[in-house]
């Protein structure tokens, strides 16, 4: 999903090829020259020499120049060409442009889904940059930071940058407590809203339900009562929003939220933009 550090993975690969001399890195963005920038940039860099090129592509979609770039990719690929395409996305545009009838190919390609951090390394990767800077903070508190982020890339990145900023020297429970509103407002603003807007009535309806709800770990059975559907309905809109990654399990036939304050955020937007209604 948005925010869980696709770019991030997709420059950190990029930089270290880049240091290999037989290797040319071209990125290229979501526009309508796609195949007439690769050629230019391929044919600027490579010189006499002989060279593998990476090609990267962030935030792909179903395009049609998307499409005619892979279909010439598959050709390329077939007379052996040292050449190697990376691209990121979410996971339904992924889907989409994977399952495009002259693309089925591209299910073959090698596909790496992006989950939460785990928590272990998050508390220590804290630790470690507090120390660095002579910041002193009780496990307890690390803790506290650790559970605030869910393993959400963007809000371990916002979190810790807002309690770097804020604290002084000894990093305090109301230190924490001071940065939430801005945290929380990060979240909401630059993540949350366009995660949101970019589900289905129908997935937003069920978000919704699970946000009403009195629990934190909402059943299944709940919710199908609440939307009146059959199990099998049900399910489906369970299926793509887990696959979304923003619900997760939560035992035999439960759910939760996968992200932090999601819940808060869903209960104040439907007062602002009519959510799941």
């Amino acid at each position: 999903m948005r925010g869980v550090g696709k770019t991030s993975l997709l420059a950190d690969i990029t930089s270290n090829l880049v240091k290999k001399d037989n290797w040319i890195i071209v990125y290229l963005a979501m526009t309508n020259d796609l195949l007439e920038t690769l050629i230019q940039i391929i044919y600027r860099e490579a010189g006499s020499k002989i060279k593998k090129a990476l090609n990267t592509i962030d935030e792909v979609k179903e395009t049609p120049e998307i499409v005619n770039l892979a279909s010439i990719y598959q050709i390329m690929v077939l007379k052996e060409y040292p050449i190697n395409i990376m691209m990121t996305g979410l996971p339904k545009n992924v889907s989409e442009l994977q399952n495009n009838d002259v693309l089925t190919f591209l299910l073959r390609s090698g596909r790496i889904p992006l989950g939460p951090l785990d928590a272990f390394d998050i508390q220590f990767r804290y630790q470690k940059a507090f120390e660095r800077a002579n910041k002193k903070i009780s496990e307890a508190n690390l803790m506290r930071m650790t559970k605030l982020t869910k393993g959400y890339a963007y809000a371990f990145q916002d979190l810790g940058y807002y309690v770097w900023k804020h604290a002084t020297d000894h990093i305090t429970e109301s230190d924490i407590d001071d940065i939430l509103p801005l945290f929380k407002n990060d979240l909401y603003k630059n993540a949350y809203t366009k995660i949101i807007s970019e589900l289905s009535p129908t997935d937003q309806k069920f978000l919704m339900i699970m946000a009403k709800s009195d629990n934190d770990v909402v059943e299944i059975s709940h919710i199908r009562k609440q939307m009146n559907k059959s199990s099998n309905y049900v399910s489906q809109y369970r299926q793509r929003l887990i696959d979304s990654q923003v619900i997760i399990e939560a035992g035999y036939g439960k759910v939760s939220f996968s992200l932090p304050f999601m819940k808060e955020f869903l209960l104040k937007a439907a007062e602002f933009y009519n959510i799941g209604e």
